[in-house]
């Protein structure tokens, strides 16, 4: 795929889940890239992959939308060759103007839609058999289950802990 030339004002990346981040990058889309990165560690159906060493990247461009990239990081010693490792996922859209939480939902629903149409597929998250919608309620960035309306968890705090 073309990906023509950007001229980034910046540029950062950290851990999937945090807690380490740079400091000038902007907060609130490193915080709501952590939290889907947590929720990335549970409710899965799809191959055995690893997540733990992947990492965040965001790119600003001067007029404050983000470019975001989660790639796969090195393979951990204890995990078997025959785990792969998570889809290079991007997505365009975010701002930094955006609150905290409306990032949560749209970088959550970006990485969902980016795993189910990917190969290999990865159904995430789920509740039971049926897939989880991020949405936007009351000012909370929450999970959905979209045939009843049922808010399940925050993004963030989907994973027991």
């Amino acid at each position: 795929m073309y990906m023509p030339d950007f001229d980034y004002v910046g540029v950062w990346s950290f851990p999937i889940m945090g807690p380490d981040a740079p400091d000038d990058a902007p907060t609130n889309v490193v915080e709501a890239c952590q939290a889907v990165g947590r929720d990335l560690q549970c409710r899965w159906q799809g191959p055995d992959t690893y997540m733990q060493n992947c990492v965040w990247t965001v790119s600003m461009l001067d007029d404050g939308q983000c470019h975001l990239a989660l790639d796969a990081g090195p393979r951990p010693k204890d995990k078997s060759a025959g785990t792969s490792s998570l889809i290079g996922i991007r997505c365009v859209g975010p701002h930094v103007e955006q609150s905290a939480q409306e990032l949560r939902a749209l970088i959550a629903g970006e990485v969902r839609d980016e795993l189910a149409g990917g190969f290999p597929f990865v159904h995430w998250p789920i509740e039971k058999d049926r897939f989880l919608m991020p949405s936007l309620r009351d000012g909370r960035a929450v999970w959905v289950v979209r045939s009843s309306n049922h808010i399940v968890s925050e993004i963030g705090e989907l994973c027991p802990r």
